[in-house]
């Protein structure tokens, strides 16, 4: 089983401890645990990212995915708020993969992702900020 392990520092963190520190924007990716070793998943791998009860399956680029025993809660907290936005309670996009948008219902190929009502005033905010008058 794949675990996020939140309870432990990332590498870039160590990474910054060790060599005098790091912009904390230039942290790209996240590292997920799968068993005894853990994977880099780059930021800009993440399509979108969906909640199942305490789990929560990472689809990335290419088909592949990944699932996690944390909260969405807890995984938004370890992703960059520039790139990702909670459009549902049980789903993160990555705004950077968004290319349509249909009646409220975000579509990444044969995938719709709903849009929440508590989550449609900010979506719709970006969404707007983004399209040519």
């Amino acid at each position: 089983m794949n675990t996020l392990n939140f309870d432990e520092r990332t590498l870039q963190e160590a990474t910054a401890n060790a060599v005098g520190g790091v912009d904390k924007n230039v942290v790209d990716s996240i590292f997920i645990r799968i068993q005894d070793h853990f994977r880099k998943i780059l930021f800009s791998d993440i399509l979108y990212i969906e909640a199942s009860g305490s789990y929560c399956t990472f689809y990335l680029q290419a088909g592949a995915k990944a699932t996690v025993a944390y909260t969405l809660t807890d995984t938004m907290q370890h992703l960059s708020k520039d790139l990702f936005i909670r459009v549902h309670r049980s789903y993160i996009v990555n705004l950077k993969k968004i290319t349509e948008v249909s009646r409220l219902r975000i579509v990444f190929g044969e995938t719709y992702i709903p849009v929440g009502e508590n989550y449609k005033d900010q979506f719709t905010e970006y969404i707007n900020s983004r399209m040519m008058k």
